[in-house]
């Protein structure tokens, strides 16, 4: 498998992901535990590159199709809402988490970025 080619301006953001990535896979291999210290640890981190992708992409919304950037602002919202309400002793609720940030991850390296390329 070739390795991703990214523009320059997003490179770092998939590194973010892939920081993520590593999470929800710890989360997702034992979703019984308590992952507590290990989420907190990361919320700051995934806070800030949600606010930074945000600023970044604001100026190209136009020439991206609306279903993308309603797909990203939903998945946002809703990390958010679960960031603000956790429930670290509950398996569903890791589970979810873990699956939801796994997927938004995923739906921007492979379809996100690049729509958004050619623009940056």
């Amino acid at each position: 498998m070739k390795p991703l080619k990214r523009h320059p301006d997003l490179i770092e953001r998939s590194r973010e992901h892939h920081h993520s990535l590593a999470l929800c896979l710890r989360i997702l291999h034992h979703p019984a535990g308590c992952h507590r210290a290990d989420i907190e640890a990361h919320l700051p981190d995934l806070l800030a590159h949600f606010a930074a992708e945000e600023h970044q992409f604001a100026p190209h919304w136009h020439n991206i199709a609306p279903s993308l950037r309603a797909r990203f602002e939903s998945d946002h919202r809703q990390l958010r809402e679960m960031a603000a309400a956790p429930q670290y002793g509950s398996e569903a609720w890791n589970t979810g988490f873990a699956l939801t940030l796994r997927n938004h991850a995923r739906f921007e390296e492979r379809e996100l970025f690049p729509a958004l390329e050619p623009f940056l």
